[in-house]
This record gives C-alpha cells, sequence and structure tokens, in this order.
C-alpha cells in the first residue's frame, strides 16, 4: 500500500497542480515539446523540425517547450523563425538544419568545461558564448517572436520546481516571476543545457524588486515563506534534472501535444559496476528513467483517452478536456514498425540502435552520424505523425524524402 504524502507536502504538490502560469488554462492549440540529450538530440530535433515545417505544421505551433539539447535546437530555431517564414524545404535546411549539422561538428563541452576554470568566467559562461558565436548571435529573449512562445526550461536548484525562460517572463511558481526578461537567449539556453556537475550552475542575480509574485498568488504560496533570499540570486541546471521530455510547459495548456525524444535510451545489463561512483550514476540513470517513464506513460494515456473520447463522441477535435491530449510522440529508440504509412523511408535497426545510444554530450559525433540522427528523427516524425496525428491536417502535403541522401538509415 502506498504511503499518504505528509499533510505539508501533499499542500505543496496540490498548488503546483492547480497553478495556472500564463493565460487561462487549458486551450485548443498545437504545442511542441523538444526533450534533452545533447547533440544527439539537437540533430534528432532538427530532422524533426523539417518534416514538420514539409507538412505544414511547424508553422501553426503555437508553443514550442524545450529542454538541454533540444534547447539549442529551439533557441536557433527561434533565432531564425522571421527569416524562415515561407521558406521552401529547400531554404529550410540550407538556413536552418545545415548551420544545425555545421554548429554539431564542434567540440565544445570539454574545452567549455576547462576554459571554465579559468578566473572571472565559468563553463556556463563559456557554452553560453559558444551558443552565441555559433548560432544565436548575441540576441535577448525581447529579440524572438512572440509566436510561437519559445519556453526554454531550467531546473531551479534551490526551489527544485522548473524555471522557464520566455519573451514575457522567466521564473517558476514558487520564486515568482520577472516580467519581459532581458537576459540574452544564450543564458536560456545554457541554462536549460547546464548538465551537472560541470556545466551548472547558471548563476542569475536579478535586479532588485525585479521578481515579483505571479498575479492573484501571494509571496510564499508555493511553500516558501519568505522568497526574498530567492530571489537575489538563482542557480539553475539543466531542464532535464526535473523534466527530461519538456512535456510539462504543453500538456498543461494546450490539447495538442507532439513529442520528439531525443533523450538515450535506458540500458539493462547484468554487468553493473558495484563500485561506490558508478553505482552511483546506475542510481541516477535509474532514477531518471523512472521519471521519463512516468512522464511518457502519462502523455500516451492521454492520447489513448483522446481516441476512447472522440469514439464514444464526448470530445470533438476544437473541444476541450482536462484528461484527454490529442497528438503523437516519437523517440529516437520507437519501433518504426509500430509506424508505417505509405511511403515510409527504409530503415535498418541496427543502424537506428547505433545512433540511439551515441554518448549524451555536447561534441561532435561524427559527420555520418550527424547527418544520420538528422534523417532519422525527419523519418521517425514523419511516420508516427502521419499514423497518429489528424491525417486530414496534413493531405496533400509533400512525402517524406532524406534531408541527407548520403547518409541513409538503410
Amino acid at each position: 500500500m502506498t504511503e499518504p504524502l505528509p499533510t505539508a507536502q501533499a499542500h505543496i504538490v496540490q498548488q503546483a497542480a492547480a497553478f495556472t502560469w500564463d493565460g487561462d488554462g487549458l486551450e485548443p492549440g498545437i504545442a511542441l515539446a523538444l526533450s534533452g540529450g545533447g547533440f544527439r538530440a539537437m540533430l534528432f530535433h532538427a530532422g524533426a523540425l523539417m518534416r514538420l515545417h514539409q507538412l505544414g505544421i511547424l508553422a501553426r505551433v503555437a508553443r514550442i517547450s524545450s529542454v538541454s539539447g533540444g534547447s539549442i535546437a529551439a533557441g536557433f530555431l527561434a533565432a531564425a523563425w522571421k527569416s524562415l517564414a515561407g521558406a521552401s524545404s529547400d531554404q529550410f535546411k540550407q538556413m536552418y538544419v545545415d548551420p544545425i549539422l555545421a554548429f554539431s561538428r564542434e567540440r565544445i563541452d570539454v574545452g567549455d568545461i576547462l576554459t571554465g576554470f579559468l578566473p572571472g568566467t565559468s563553463a556556463s559562461a563559456q557554452v553560453a558564448a559558444s551558443y552565441d558565436k555559433a548560432l544565436l548571435h548575441n540576441i535577448t529573449l525581447q529579440d524572438i517572436p512572440d509566436a510561437p512562445q519559445f519556453v526554454f526550461c531550467a531546473t531551479n536548484l534551490q526551489s527544485g520546481v522548473l524555471w522557464r525562460f520566455t519573451k514575457a517572463y522567466a521564473g517558476d511558481y514558487v520564486v515568482g516571476r520577472i516580467d519581459k526578461p532581458a537576459f540574452p537567449l544564450s543564458t536560456a539556453v545554457a541554462a536549460s543545457s547546464a548538465f551537472p556537475p560541470f556545466l551548472s550552475p547558471v548563476v542569475l542575480n536579478p535586479a532588485a524588486g525585479s521578481v515579483t509574485d505571479w498575479p492573484g498568488r501571494a509571496a510564499g504560496a508555493g511553500g516558501v515563506i519568505d522568497p526574498a533570499p530567492y530571489r537575489a540570486r538563482v542557480l539553475l541546471a539543466d531542464g532535464g534534472v526535473y523534466d527530461n521530455h519538456g512535456l510539462e510547459p504543453v500538456v498543461k495548456r494546450y490539447m495538442t501535444v507532439l513529442a520528439s525524444d531525443g533523450g538515450a535510451p535506458f540500458g539493462r545489463s547484468v554487468d553493473v559496476a558495484t563500485d561506490p561512483v558508478r553505482q552511483l550514476q546506475r542510481v541516477y540513470d535509474v532514477t531518471d528513467n523512472q521519471v521519463r517513464a512516468l512522464r511518457r506513460r502519462d502523455l500516451i494515456g492521454r492520447f489513448q483517452a483522446a481516441q476512447a473520447a472522440q469514439a464514444n463522441g464526448t470530445l470533438k477535435p476544437d473541444g476541450t478536456d482536462p484528461q484527454a491530449r490529442f497528438g503523437t510522440y516519437w523517440g529516437i529508440d520507437t519501433d518504426p514498425t509500430k509506424a508505417a504509412p505509405p511511403g515510409a523511408l527504409a530503415w535498418a535497426p541496427a543502424t537506428v540502435n547505433a545512433l540511439a545510444h551515441l554518448a549524451t554530450r555536447l561534441s561532435d559525433p561524427g559527420e555520418m552520424p550527424a547527418k544520420q540522427l538528422v534523417n532519422w528523427g525527419y523519418t521517425i516524425c514523419d511516420r508516427c505523425v502521419r499514423s497518429y496525428y489528424d491525417v486530414a491536417d496534413i493531405q496533400g502535403k509533400p512525402g517524406p524524402a532524406w534531408p541527407y541522401p548520403e547518409a541513409p538509415l538503410g
């Protein structure tokens, strides 16, 4: 039997579930979540974004929530969004996918970590500088589009909850919010991808009085009696510490959720090291896998609830239901045989399995694996969207074709 939560803890959990970040709660609309997973995930998502663009879906997405490697892909998308409006498929590849591929050939994690030991800087500051130099070009959160709303997710190590960076606000439901934050976009992406312990924390020192209560929510309502110390200095780490899928900002707000997951699959093995360091890493991996599995299970359950509600006539395509969601999920280890629409591109199990198990790093995976990761994200997104998304919504769109024909999967 599951033990009940202590009264104080249960109260905090209830408040978190009931909290409304912005807007009026659940509404019709399309949202996209891009998971963490280093350069592996960044490349995987770039391929998926290209296919969503071709299918006419990307232009209609209301919110893009991202974590870690997904935030690198989303950050460059936000920076390039205006120039991508009305772009052809070839133009999207040239202006968005090719620069992501070029950036993936960098080796920024080790170099930036070592440089971060120098006085007057940090690894996270060096990573942000690398993002600016290659992709983001020193723009701020106020320079990105109003629509879609980009949400870059980090983890507040002090409050223990999800910290959001958006154009409209930055903050978390415990500490409060900064309206119209002027942070560099690279700071938001670096915080979202600040994998502990070497790339974290990203330290924010908000100006006095810039962090305020959420509208209609008194200070201390998030379980913190005096929020002032939490507002003076904020310590942030990789958003994947809290939610590696980036699902929380989209599931709570929009009825249609598209989830792209480039996170490494959990590896089962009888040969588990028992020395203290590697055993602790294994415990972390098991814990992380459980949290991710619970979020995926919840999302798939919502998809199934929507199918059942539509079948019995209680949910219309433009309706809302707190327990149900439209949309689809695809992961780097998704079995392609479960989604096989007409004209789907070929794949080889050994090839895609090797891609799924590439190391989670901000470092060059190699030219051929990098191109194959783009192709794999493109292919599995195409298969799942055309199998499980609203088919009528994408009728007449072009069929799939390899982004990089020289790097096929089959």
